[in-house]
């Protein structure tokens, strides 16, 4: 009886030294195609060669990501169910999205926080603006419309803080989409827009689009010859997207900790690092301490931009 009792205390800590023994899933608000996909894919093929268990990438789109996000909410907190967070799903939803169905804190397990990146503020080819100062001080002389992915959306609320920071009177254009609200960027109809640097940058190669800054706290990695907000008349402005590797509540102690480790392995490969350069993204892999606590300051510091910009999902 002894014996038994101690088996099954035993179990659950013997399991999860042996993790993985199965297929790992790491599901992805979003569609694919995008920031959050491509990343989670570039994990998934890592961690397979790794622990020899397939690590499968589903989409699960649909309200702005909290869809896929509550199904890992509900999901055993074994290991073997993940989600790629981001900025918006545990950052920026809760305080947009009425009735979310989650606490983006302690309905999770923050395994790794280990990518940003950061947007940079495009006008037209055409612009009269050729500076950030030149575009702030015209619109304290009249309204200057910007585009947006959506209302509450990332590139909602940098809009929104700029004005806030500036006094400028700058007016909101939410689209349903951020192509559709670039295409209108490109065409003139639209005086300006943020969205992430490395997507605008091949325009602005292409001679269709200037960029007048970028939204991080050091010069972008893809773009170094643009200043910062900060560095171009805005100081302590700062806007960055976030990515983390995350599980339900409750995860096992030291299922955390493989799963910790091997992020951080796979951020310090050189071919990795390389990769998200290119793709407008900063490795900055945490620890299984430094995550939680970095995803409660930036749900924090979204809080106030959301309440700011008046932020309300469509």
């Amino acid at each position: 009886m002894l014996f038994s009792s101690l088996v099954l205390m035993m179990s659950p800590a013997a399991k999860a030294q042996d993790y993985p023994t199965k297929p790992i899933k790491i599901v992805v608000a979003f569609g694919a195609g995008g920031g959050s996909d491509t990343l989670a894919r570039m994990l998934g093929q890592k961690m397979t060669e790794t622990f020899k268990q397939p690590v499968v990438i589903e989409n699960r789109p649909g309200a702005g990501g909290s869809i896929g996000t509550r199904e890992v909410q509900k999901a055993a907190p074994d290991g073997y169910t993940l989600i790629l967070a981001t900025s918006s799903t545990h950052g920026i939803n809760p305080w947009v999205i009425k009735n979310v169905g989650y606490d983006a804190v302690k309905d999770f397990t923050h395994i790794a926080v280990f990518a940003n990146t950061d947007y940079a503020l495009a006008v037209p080819a055409n612009s009269p603006y050729k500076s950030l100062q030149e575009l702030v001080a015209a619109a304290k002389t009249k309204p200057i419309d910007y585009a947006s992915s959506g209302n509450g959306s990332t590139s909602h609320l940098a809009g929104a803080l700029l004005g806030q920071m500036t006094k400028a009177n700058l007016v909101h254009v939410p689209y349903k989409s951020s192509d559709t609200a670039r295409t209108d960027v490109l065409g003139g109809q639209v005086a300006f827009m943020f969205d992430n640097t490395a997507i605008f940058l091949p325009f602005a190669k292409g001679g269709k689009v200037r960029l007048l800054a970028t939204s991080g706290p050091s010069r972008s990695a893809a773009a170094k010859d643009i200043p910062t907000l900060a560095e171009a008349g805005v100081p302590g402005f700062e806007v960055m997207g976030w990515f983390a590797l995350t599980g339900p509540a409750n995860m096992p102690p030291a299922v955390v900790a493989t799963l910790n480790r091997e992020v951080q392995r796979i951020m310090a490969q050189p071919d990795i690092r390389e990769k998200m350069a290119t793709l407008g993204f900063d490795s900055m892999p945490m620890g299984v301490t430094e995550s939680p606590a970095y995803v409660g300051t930036q749900l924090g510091r979204y809080k106030a931009m959301v309440q700011a910009a008046g932020a309300q999902a469509d």
